[in-house]
């Protein structure tokens, strides 16, 4: 599973930091720090959750 983050939709309220800190890295601003990553093995709830949680609908979970 990887995440993707639109960051030109990101507008910085950090609510998938909230859900998985670990997951979704904010900058100082609170804007999300890294656009791609790789979810590790076990982290895929809470990556769903943070994705989720997102009120611009800027994450998108992308699978296999």
């Amino acid at each position: 599973m990887r995440i993707h983050i639109d960051i030109d939709q990101c507008d910085g309220q950090g609510q998938c930091n909230l859900q998985a800190a670990d997951l979704y890295l904010i900058d100082d601003d609170g804007f999300a720090a890294r656009a791609d990553f790789e979810v590790p093995g076990g982290s895929e709830e809470a990556a769903e959750r943070g994705a989720a949680s997102c009120p611009m609908a800027a994450i998108d979970v992308l699978t296999d």
